[in-house]
């Protein structure tokens, strides 16, 4: 087997610095498509506040893990980063250059840094009691419980980041370990890319 990075080009920033109209023009270019890293782009119902690109920014470049699932439907960085490297490997057989466009930090380390999370199952019925203890007391009581179990991820969290904090806590009700113990151990393999940031 070859030990050959794959070229993966990486344009990040925050929402509407124009990384879409950017990935666009140099996907046209370098024979690229283009593979979200927006931790919202990925809902139908949000592609309004977005900056999601519409069918005719996309100049008929293929534009991946876009508006593929509904808010009911859960999602987390362990399979977006199962899901995109797929694609990018996909992307690569056909000759074409993966260009991983967003703004959402967690999803371009997991790619970039070769991040495996473990395939932690879902508690809902501990989650909803988060969810309820977020809504009655806000984010920053539950951010400060995670703060106790692990600073490291607290550290990178807002009190907004309702989702992701929650994330972080139920991963150590399932596991035992912390989000980022569990990125300590995963970083252990070499990433298979060669990286170029825009950012």
């Amino acid at each position: 087997m070859s030990s050959k990075k794959r070229p993966l080009l990486v344009i990040g920033g925050p929402t509407a610095s124009g990384k879409s109209s950017l990935a666009v023009a140099l996907a046209k270019q370098l024979q690229g498509e283009i593979v979200s890293a927006d931790s919202m782009q990925i809902y139908k119902e949000l592609a309004i506040g977005t900056a999601r690109p519409t069918q005719e920014e996309m100049h008929g470049i293929p534009h991946h893990l876009i508006g593929f699932l509904t808010l009911s439907e859960s999602y987390n960085v362990a399979q977006y980063a199962k899901d995109a490297r797929e694609i990018i490997q996909t992307i690569g057989d056909k000759q074409k250059l993966p260009i991983l466009c967003g703004g959402t930090g967690l999803y371009i380390q997991a790619i970039t840094q070769n991040i495996h999370f473990s395939e932690s199952k879902t508690n809902y019925s501990y989650r909803e009691s988060l969810k309820r203890r977020a809504m009655e007391k806000g984010g920053k009581t539950l951010l400060k419980e995670l703060e106790t179990i692990d600073p490291q991820t607290a550290s990178r969290l807002h009190e907004n980041d309702i989702g992701r904090i929650i994330r972080a806590l139920e991963v150590y009700q399932l596991t035992g370990e912390t989000m980022s113990q569990q990125i300590a151990k995963s970083k252990k393999e070499a990433s298979p890319f060669d990286v170029c940031y825009i950012m």
